[in-house]
């Protein structure tokens, strides 16, 4: 397991989103991300009515341009730098690199945080979902409680830890 932030990070490169997210590629060249993506947004929209949302591990920003292309304002967080700097150009702005368990800023009508936690050590999510929790009354969150074979799932936990 990583001994640093800094360590943690350099794991999610090119080849991590090339590979690493299954057997389809995670990158702009495949629709099913932006629409996997568009139709959550769309539901959360509906549902939720936020005005302004964090993506808290946001990767390629792919939930965040959902979110303003429907007309809500949105920013994400990622640890990885190769993932901010492959956000689309308009959301650049809306995207930086940064860990939520210390880098949250702000309060936000809706978090979400999907597929992340268990891609940090057990302290810093700990760290992330108190830092969640104390940014906005409601969370969108989930965690894969199987996938153990993958060698950047460092805290695969049952779904009845997270609660």
């Amino acid at each position: 397991m990583p001994k640093s932030i800094e360590e943690l990070a350099k794991l999610y490169d090119a080849q991590y989103y090339k590979t690493g997210c299954g057997p389809v590629p995670y990158d702009r060249a495949q629709p099913q991300w932006r629409e996997f993506f568009g139709q959550i947004a769309s539901h959360l929209i509906k549902a939720l009515r936020p005005k302004r949302v964090l993506d808290a591990g946001c990767a390629l920003g792919f939930l965040v341009e959902a979110f303003w292309d429907r007309g809500v304002e949105a920013w994400g967080i990622d640890i990885s730098s190769y993932a901010i700097k492959n956000t689309r150009r308009d959301m650049r702005p809306y995207c930086r690199v940064g860990s939520i368990s210390k880098d949250i800023e702000g309060f936000y009508d809706l978090i979400t945080c999907i597929e992340v936690l268990e891609h940090m050590p057990p302290d810093d999510a700990e760290m992330a979902v108190e830092l969640i929790c104390k940014s906005t009354d409601a969370v969108l969150f989930s965690s894969s409680p199987y996938d153990l074979d993958e060698p950047t799932h460092f805290n695969v936990r049952p779904l009845v830890y997270w609660i």
